[in-house]
């Protein structure tokens, strides 16, 4: 079940979006705030699928919020809801990755349709770099291996795949220890264990 963040002053759009979003089998948390959501967001260890929040905020803006959480290299998927939005700031919004916009008032279908393409691109993004890092180990291009296993870290970092590929790569290399220490996290990551453990012999 994908967990959201919810950040709008607007009870009455809250609520709609925990109706609209409830069919999906969402597990929401809701705030009024920016401060409130980032203190949660950076203090919970429950990790995010998607943050929807509005632009216009007590205290520090949507924006704020989007600058905090990208400055710490989090590419969580964002939607913007808001009923106007000038200009200058869309083009703001626009220059962080993985960030949409939706504007007031919106539809059921309209919601599912922006937040189910927001967490459909990361996995996207995610499956082109694991055929890529699989092709560049293959074709012993390792430099470009390691630059798209390092980018599938930043999109899944809990994910055992990046240090699968981790571990071939520095075993290819010949750095046998720190090739295990991927191989030992991948381990603990992934459901089927038992499927790596004749690479440790």
């Amino acid at each position: 079940m994908p967990d959201f963040l919810v950040v709008d002053d607007e009870r009455n759009v809250r609520f709609l979006i925990e109706r609209f979003l409830g069919d999906e089998s969402v597990k929401i948390d809701s705030f009024v705030s920016a401060e409130e959501a980032l203190k949660i967001f950076f203090n919970n260890e429950k990790k995010y699928d998607l943050i929807i929040t509005d632009i216009k905020l007590p205290g520090k803006s949507g924006l704020d919020l989007i600058r905090e959480i990208r400055k710490e290299g989090i590419d969580i998927p964002i939607l913007i809801i808001s009923a106007y939005v000038k200009p200058e700031v869309i083009s703001e919004l626009f220059k962080f990755e993985n960030v949409d916009y939706l504007s007031k008032p919106f539809t059921k279908e309209e919601l599912i349709s922006k937040v189910k393409n927001l967490l459909e691109k990361p996995k996207e993004t995610f499956d082109r770099l694991l055929r890529e890092a699989n092709e560049y180990i293959k074709k012993g291009d390792l430099n470009r291996a390691e630059k798209s296993i390092r980018q599938m870290f930043k999109f899944a970092p809990s994910s055992p795949a990046p240090h699968y590929l981790m571990y071939e790569l520095l075993k290819r290399r010949g750095n046998r220890e720190l090739a295990l220490r991927h191989l030992n996290a991948a381990k603990a990551l992934d459901p089927n264990k038992e499927k790596v453990e004749k690479d440790e012999k």
